[in-house]
């Protein structure tokens, strides 16, 4: 059964008023495209006039015989955005700041037939950095947070009540026609709670961060909780835009299509046109346009759900992935009174020793402001594949694993009585004492205990950092600089170039 990757592009609803557009150049180059993905600001019209406006859009997005996701992002940056009818597109009554759409609207979304749903662009962004762009820009005058917080400093609390609230929002927003709600994550967290919560993981390529670990951490929630996968290729690199080559994007897009993710698109198009030649491409739009012409419908008879990840990592998802540095908060789920503790930081460390040390001890994000900014990006770290699981993941979800790692602040008794049976059947499994079901006895000197248990071990320690536990680790995991992954009977192999940015496969 051939399972395609469905390809699409970013722009926005304005594009279609403009006489110099040139929205529609992609979907008739190349292999052409099967969706828009279409940014939406509300430009002072009234809520009608809005519906009029996103009806167009949605017209000439079908007369090019695509689908349409329509894509908001202007609450994340604007603090007043109200109607000319006086219809509030954010604020709401308790404080908090987190788009809102007229009934209406949403009706005219699903007008025309072609729409597969909405994105809430960097919803995990606002959630952790209680919209923080909003925040800047009014030095701080109006630091809001996108749900009410828990008045308890317990994470666990606090992540219970955001996974109600996702779930009510989802909801709010799935009605009158909208059938899915997807976000988009500059930050490689809250993928899991999004998932089991109605809101497809949608995960960033490129820009700051490790392709390949991204889709890790959002492989994983989509393998627990059975839901699509959706890929979006940023071509932000810091404060660069472009800040990534055209054999760059060409790879990220090919990752894509070897992932089995679902729908790949770029932001944004305006990247693939000279800057002064309207309707010309330059090397990115044609790199664009021959992976259309090369993988538009070409068949795959794989997709995400069936990835078979050798390398797991269980965690309670609390929102840590090494934040701390101005302006990112030093805080989890946005709550200034939690703030990460050692527990928050295992499932770093245990990245750093799945990719021979390509990513750091202290975060997995090339961010714009912390130290880690200072090394040269690399879109593909050394890796045999893994995928990042949540506290509450079952036995089925974890059967192709060789290795893992159990971390953070807790973990279920069901996972743990699952795990305990994998091991039996041959799995190793690193855990922190806390975590550890067996009676061990640790050598001091090098804070480690092994115990066969079956045909598993556990392995337990407190120190991630340690040689002897990298040394130990050293037979599961992929040669340094390739990447292995397994879907189904199928095993993909690839070598990654030295600047980290491209790969090949390896026949």
């Amino acid at each position: 059964m051939n399972k395609p990757l469905l390809i699409g592009y970013h722009t926005d609803t304005n594009s279609f008023y403009r006489k110099d557009a040139q929205f529609d150049l992609p979907a008739k180059s190349g292999g052409g495209v099967d969706f828009i993905l279409c940014h939406n600001d509300p430009s002072g019209l009234t809520v009608d006039g809005e519906c009029e406006k996103v009806k167009g859009a949605l017209r000439a997005i079908k007369d090019l015989g695509a689908e349409a996701i329509i894509n908001f992002e202007h609450q994340n940056f604007v603090y007043v955005s109200v109607s000319a009818d006086g219809y509030d597109w954010a604020n709401r009554p308790d404080g908090t700041h987190l788009l809102r759409l007229p009934e209406k609207f949403k009706e005219a979304l699903a007008s025309e037939g072609n729409l597969v749903g909405i994105m809430y662009d960097e919803l995990e962004h606002v959630i952790i950095n209680r919209n923080v762009s909003i925040a800047l820009a009014s030095k701080f005058i109006h630091d809001i947070p996108a749900f009410p917080l828990s008045d308890s400093k317990d994470v666990i609390a606090q992540g219970e009540l955001l996974d109600k609230q996702l779930k009510a929002y989802a909801d709010e927003l799935k009605t009158n026609g909208i059938k899915t709600l997807s976000g988009e994550h500059v930050f490689p967290v809250l993928f899991h709670n999004f998932a089991k919560n109605g809101i497809i993981p949608n995960f960033k390529s490129q820009k700051e961060s490790f392709s390949n670990i991204q889709f890790a951490v959002a492989a994983g929630a989509a393998l627990q909780y059975k839901t699509p996968l959706f890929n979006c290729i940023d071509m932000w690199f810091r404060m660069t835009f472009p800040g990534h080559s055209a054999d760059e994007l060409y790879s990220n897009l090919c990752f894509a299509y070897y992932m089995g993710v679902d729908r790949v698109y770029v932001e944004s198009s305006k990247v693939f046109f000279e800057e002064k030649e309207n309707g010309k491409f330059n090397d990115i739009g044609k790199a664009f346009n021959r992976f259309t012409s090369e993988y538009r419908g070409k068949e795959r008879d794989y997709n995400i759900q069936d990835y078979k990840p050798e390398i797991g990592i269980i965690r309670f998802e609390d929102t840590f992935w090494g934040q701390g540095v101005f302006p990112w908060r030093n805080m989890l789920f946005g709550n200034p009174k939690i703030k990460p503790d050692s527990k928050s930081k295992e499932w770093i460390k245990a990245f750093n020793i799945i990719t021979h040390g390509e990513t750091g001890n202290g975060g997995i994000c090339l961010d714009r402001v912390a130290p880690s900014s200072l090394v040269p990006h690399r879109s593909f770290a050394s890796m045999n594949g893994a995928a990042v699981f949540d506290e509450n993941v079952d036995k089925e979800t974890l059967s192709s694993l060789k290795l893992c790692f159990l971390c953070g602040q807790t973990i279920s008794g069901k996972t743990m009585e699952a795990v305990r049976e994998l091991v039996k059947e041959g799995l190793t499994v690193v855990t922190p004492t806390r975590f550890a079901p067996i009676k061990y006895s640790i050598d001091k000197k090098a804070d480690y205990a092994e115990v066969k248990d079956g045909n598993g071990t556990w392995i337990v320690t407190d120190k991630l950092t340690s040689s002897k536990l990298k040394e130990r680790l050293k037979p599961f995991l992929d040669n340094k600089g390739e990447m292995t992954y397994k879907f189904a009977d199928k095993t993909l192999r690839f070598r990654i170039t030295d600047k980290g940015d491209t790969f090949r496969e390896i026949k």
